[in-house]
């Protein structure tokens, strides 16, 4: 696991007993639940675990719900096993937990955006809704909507979720006449259980009543990168979260065009911190190269488990890395003849990679860029200083790294910067 990225759900994710697993094992899942219901004035696990009343599925308390259980993953994932990913993303409602487990705010800013999100959107339903589309590409769902009265202004595609899954919102009569259409083209239809048309112009009238909520949080840096449902891009800064935020209400979800640009980032797997698997099915629909987990489901938890307690492994194993300059460094032929710059040049950085070599050996740990570059360096000099010849030296440059696996820690430039 080179690099990987966290995804959280979105709404349609949620079911009664979302959760209960984590509540039950840890006990600062439970401080979460009990802090999350004194802030809302709601019981959080009767909500989740035992709801009688259906108010799950109602809009207001679908979505700080699913907040509150997806930071809940990502707390017990994050103190399990000291993951650092290299990005996040959410979709949806899931960008408010990506952004929160980020840093960009708190756990109890996120929830109260969470709450005051759902409460916005419920009440923008002017008899809207949304419909899930399947087994169609992009260009003949565009080209069969287009042929119906209304698209762009009474309905619009609202999540590019797949190459083949996308979903429309709008007014429902409008949503039912494309449904038979798309049908009849070989479409799987589904009309979706929510309150509203998300993601449509039909969510303006909910931006201000959010927007209010928002300006009461200043946005701190993003310790981990955070994909925009806007733009399918990294948030810039914290003064774009706030704007992004509100554009999403009404601009489709670029879930597709995200998890292309995490596997175009180097990122080789991707772990849904959630309840179901819709992200994980999603991704491997959009990249098959990608390793794909759910940690709610018990079997993903043990292959990731696994493919973690190896990833970890091959880090310790990486102070090989000093050992391999270190050969470098004293099976290169030498052509300087010069004592003083020998002693200067070959055996004192010589010394230097020994000591960081020990001192690896000594405490195990991950090796940082900073080292890397700094012993690739020290090789440098040693090599530069026994006139070893360019081509020589890059191939030996590029023998380390590939032989040691650091060579995702170095670019193509910086790697060139050594020959």
């Amino acid at each position: 696991m080179k690099k990987t990225a966290i995804l959280f759900s979105g709404q349609g994710s949620q079911y009664l007993g979302m959760g209960k697993g984590l509540y039950e094992q840890h006990d600062y899942v439970r401080d979460l639940f009990a802090n999350a219901s004194t802030l809302l004035g709601v019981d959080m696990e009767g909500l989740c675990f035992s709801d009688k009343g259906d108010k799950l599925s109602q809009t207001e308390n679908t979505q700080p719900a699913l907040f509150l259980v997806s930071f809940a993953y990502w707390q017990v994932l994050s103190k399990t096993s000291g993951l650092k990913p290299a990005y996040m993303a959410g979709h949806s409602l899931g960008e408010l937990t990506a952004l929160a487990a980020a840093g960009a705010m708190s756990f109890e800013q996120g929830l109260k955006l969470a709450r005051a999100r759902g409460l916005a959107m419920m009440k923008s339903n002017n008899e809207c809704g949304m419909t899930a589309i399947n087994k169609l590409p992009i260009k003949l769902l565009r080209e069969l909507c287009e042929s119906v009265e209304g698209f762009g202004s009474e309905f619009v595609i609202a999540n590019f979720n797949s190459p083949e899954q996308h979903v429309l919102s709008g007014r429902l009569e409008r949503l039912e006449a494309v449904g038979d259409i798309l049908k009849r083209a070989g479409a799987a239809v589904f009309p979706l259980r929510v309150s509203g048309a998300f993601h449509s112009p039909f969510m303006a009238e909910a931006i201000a009543e959010f927007e209010s909520e928002l300006n009461q949080i200043e946005f701190q840096p993003l310790q981990v990168p955070v994909i925009s449902n806007v733009t399918a891009a990294p948030h810039a800064s914290s003064d774009s979260i706030k704007s992004n935020l509100l554009l999403q209400m009404t601009s489709p979800v670029r879930w597709q065009e995200s998890i292309e640009l995490l596997a175009s980032e180097g990122v080789d797997s991707v772990i849904e911190a959630g309840p179901k698997n819709v992200l994980k099915k999603l991704a491997s629909h959009i990249n098959n190269d990608l390793e794909a987990y759910s940690l709610d489901e018990p079997e993903d938890g043990v292959l990731l488990e696994k493919a973690l307690a190896e990833s970890n492994n091959a880090k310790h194993k990486k102070p090989e890395f000093f050992g391999k300059c270190l050969a470098v460094a004293v099976a290169t032929r030498n052509s300087n003849w010069d004592e003083e710059a020998y002693q200067n040049g070959v055996v004192t950085p010589y010394q230097k990679l020994k000591a960081m070599h020990e001192s690896y050996k000594t405490a195990p740990k991950e090796i940082t860029t900073d080292d890397v570059h700094t012993a690739l360096s020290l090789v440098q000099t040693i090599l530069n200083t026994k006139g070893v010849p360019a081509d020589e030296r890059k191939s030996r440059y590029q023998q380390i790294v590939e032989q040691t696996g650091v060579e995702n820690q170095l670019s193509a430039e910086q790697l060139s910067a050594y020959a």
